[in-house]
């Protein structure tokens, strides 16, 4: 098993909700899993979520947080490449951006996701 379908099963273990999503992208790819854009995928409904399930949203993303912590390289970039610069940025992605970890946000600043306090521009 690739570190990819790895970390995918692990994550829809962690968070059964995103099954569906994996379904899907399953069908669609004719059983082939192309994991970036499954991640993807799951950017978008962690955003779409974030306000109407935000307890289960943040238990997601903690989630996440410890698994690139503690991840190799491809769990890493699968994460930061897949998932967190697929979030929506500043001013928009205010919602879903303010529940990132502070490792996870630390990716996101630098995706320039994140507005420069000083001067509204982004990082």
């Amino acid at each position: 098993m690739t570190e990819e379908a790895d970390f995918t099963k692990r994550l829809v273990t962690a968070a059964p909700e995103l099954g569906a999503l994996l379904d899907e992208h399953l069908s669609d790819q004719e059983g082939e899993l192309l994991a970036y854009v499954l991640m993807a995928d799951v950017a978008r409904w962690l955003t779409a979520h974030c306000s109407s399930s935000p307890q289960r949203v943040q238990e997601i993303l903690s989630w996440l947080e410890t698994e690139y912590v503690g991840g190799n390289f491809d769990v890493r970039n699968l994460i930061d490449v897949g998932i967190v610069e697929m979030l929506p940025a500043m001013p928009g992605g205010a919602p879903i951006l303010a529940m990132l970890g502070p490792v996870l946000r630390a990716r996101a600043e630098v995706a320039g996701l994140l507005l420069d306090e000083a001067d509204g521009s982004t990082r």
